[in-house]
């Protein structure tokens, strides 16, 4: 073993996900172990092969038993307690995202080490935690990777699955939790008064609430002002097993997310301080038979993809919400089966947001027959400002310029076509009865900015262009980014005052540049120059400078490559 610092972990360099790194916590010396501050092990970011390869997976073994080892020395050594532990077996790479689904997720990455986790040892590091830290406490660990061998006659027979159990520890001391369990059943003990004292910060993902009605009661007591007097952010992620929530939070809790809650529908909800609620993924708060109740005076940002029907909502604190995202609206959809109205009733009630996001989609289906459109029940819109728009379709454009309509006093609009596709074909598809949707009055006469990305060089988009353009006598600037692969000369961009020239707007999510070209009022700009955005990274070899303004391209040189 080499001699390491007993520096606290804050003072450690942070990891460079764009290169591979060493596994941290093999080679502590002695006397780290048992007197260190804070205490790290984790696997590398950016394993060999997506986690594929055998070292890694052994390494990842060897990390288990490392850990064991340390902690036992140091709950027997003496009464010396660790500030700040990190106990980390899911690669951070950004590439490593979890998917989620309804018969179970999984990561990008492989962790084969996951099966050698074991209830013993959670339960052994989370009982460390509750004796022995005072500061902040990690604890992640990878759900079981995915099967992709085939059956065959000869082939052995898998594993078995991976049954992990927890329970969810008290700790007076503690300041901050993140403890991601592997979707490990949680039971949830009675909590005494003042149990989590000085906890602030608190993150549970990845877990099943044991099922009983008692371990549902116990973990919103657990939350509640009595035992967190202090908690300011609660994050519940990928948690399922929780049909309903109820919450009395300390004054001092701002922040609460909500997120992939897959099972939850009903929420009871008391934050005097509450300032932001993020709810997304909690599909059957959107049930006929779900309920809200929220109470929340202070809050200002809300994010809600999910809303049970008005009648089943209670709502204090709504007209104080000044911004609005994560909202979700059919552009179309069968009557008495898919409907609109929790959305229509948040934009109604959040009449003071100046900042709107919103998701439109159509529902996925095969005959398109008996669906209506859906749009018009949505409020006119004068206080937003700013829209974005997340058209989850390519032949949604009447319905995105129909809520546009809706915002008279709107100064920056974003468009994002995120799942464009192929012309369609099905002549009863809704998109062949919105014909005629670019002569409905549109207008813009405050807005400045514009950006739309994944378009296509189809006529509806193009004329969506031309349509935003035309409406708005003092836009300032307009920006398109081509969807991944496309091409279109900018002279064939509609337009009828200023010019397009081409233009660097940073890389898409798969790290390619695309293509994108940018409207500007006035005179044209020279052949062959560029626009360059400032702050915006790209691989394409031009002269950076502190503001928007036109470069020419140089030729590469040796310090390029």
């Amino acid at each position: 073993m080499h001699p390491s610092s007993s520096a606290a972990a804050s003072s450690m360099p942070p990891l460079n996900f764009d290169n591979p790194s060493k596994i941290v916590g093999l080679d502590y010396s002695d006397d780290h172990v048992l007197h260190a501050p804070s205490l790290r092990f984790a696997v590398t970011p950016t394993p060999f092969g997506a986690g594929t390869g055998a070292r890694d997976t052994d390494d990842g073994r060897r990390l288990i038993a490392a850990v064991d080892a340390a902690l036992a020395r140091r709950a027997g050594a003496g009464d010396d307690d660790v500030e700040d532990l990190d106990i980390n077996f899911v690669y951070g790479s950004p590439r490593n995202r979890y998917i989620g689904m309804a018969s179970g997720g999984f990561y990008l990455f492989r962790h084969g080490h996951a099966v050698d986790i074991t209830s013993r040892h959670v339960a052994a590091w989370l009982r460390f935690a509750e004796r022995r830290v005072t500061g902040r406490f990690t604890l992640a660990v990878p759900v079981l990777p995915r099967q992709h061998a085939k059956k065959t006659a000869a082939a052995p027979p898998p594993p078995p699955d991976r049954k992990l159990y927890a329970e969810m520890p008290a700790t007076a001391r503690c300041s901050a939790m993140s403890l991601t369990l592997g979707n490990a059943t949680v039971a949830v003990p009675v909590s005494s008064a003042a149990a989590f004292a000085a906890l602030v910060d608190l993150h549970l993902s990845h877990a099943r609430i044991a099922a009983t009605g008692a371990n549902e009661r116990n973990l919103g007591e657990m939350l509640s002002a009595a035992c967190c007097p202090r908690l300011r952010r609660l994050r519940l992620e990928h948690v399922t097993g929780l049909a309903a929530l109820r919450l009395r939070a300390a004054a001092t809790l701002e922040e609460l997310r909500l997120d992939h809650v897959r099972d939850m529908a009903a929420l009871d909800l008391d934050a005097l301080g509450l300032r932001a609620l993020h709810i997304a993924d909690c599909y059957k708060l959107a049930s006929d038979d779900a309920a809200v109740a929220v109470s929340a005076p202070r809050l200002e940002m809300l994010a809600c993809a999910d809303m049970c029907r008005p009648e089943r909502l209670r709502f204090n604190g709504a007209a104080n919400v000044w911004r609005l995202d994560k909202v979700f609206l059919w552009s179309h959809g069968r009557p008495g089966v898919y409907s609109n109205a929790g959305a229509v009733w948040l934009l109604q009630h959040c009449s003071g947001a100046n900042s709107l996001g919103v998701h439109i989609s159509p529902p996925v289906a095969k005959n398109w027959k008996d669906m209506e459109e859906m749009m018009s029940p949505v409020p006119q819109l004068p206080n937003i400002t700013s829209l974005t728009i997340d058209a989850q379709w390519q032949h949604l454009e009447a319905s995105v310029a129909k809520l546009i309509a809706k915002c008279s006093r709107l100064e920056r609009l974003t468009i994002d076509i995120s799942r464009p596709c192929d012309p369609c074909s099905n002549p009863r598809c809704f998109c062949y009865r919105e014909a005629g949707w670019d002569d409905q009055n549109i207008s813009l006469q405050h807005l400045r900015e514009g950006k739309i990305t994944g378009l296509r060089p189809s006529d509806d988009h193009l004329s969506l262009v031309q349509r935003v353009i035309a409406s708005a006598p003092a836009l300032e600037r307009m920006t398109v980014e081509l969807y991944i692969g496309k091409e279109l000369d900018c002279s064939s961009i509609p337009c009828n005052r200023g010019y397009w020239a081409p233009c660097v707007s940073g890389q898409s999510s798969r790290r390619v540049c695309n293509q994108a070209y940018e409207w500007t009022p006035g005179k044209k700009r020279e052949a062959g120059q560029l626009v360059v955005h400032p702050g915006k990274k790209s691989v394409h070899p031009l002269l950076f400078c502190s503001k928007t303004s036109c470069v020419l391209p140089r030729k590469r040189s040796n310090e390029d490559l």
